[in-house]
């Protein structure tokens, strides 16, 4: 898993994953750096390799991932839970369709 806080990320890493972080939220540069606490150019200057985010953007950064990642996880459970719920009901009116 990505850690924002490890000091041999380069700035070609940092600036995919930020890249990724807000299109998998969906939001806009503006939108994402509200949500950061900076400002747009800041935004648009890690994406773009110009500058890599200081220590407190790294740490607000690093949350957002922990939490996409749990989100994730939970949605995999969730999707798993169902395909496990799903499928006996699913042989069962096979079953009846052949009988």
């Amino acid at each position: 898993m990505f850690q924002f806080t490890d000091m041999s990320n380069s700035e070609e890493q940092i600036a995919q994953h930020v890249l990724e972080i807000r299109l998998e939220m969906g939001l806009t540069q503006e939108q994402f750096a509200a949500k950061l606490g900076v400002s747009f150019p800041t935004v648009n200057r890690w994406e773009n390799k110009k500058t890599k985010p200081s220590p407190l953007a790294i740490q607000k950064l690093q949350k957002l991932l922990s939490s996409l990642n749990k989100k994730k996880s939970a949605s995999q459970e969730s999707m798993e839970e169902i395909e496990a719920n799903d499928a006996p009901q699913h042989k069962k009116i096979a079953h009846k369709a052949i009988v």
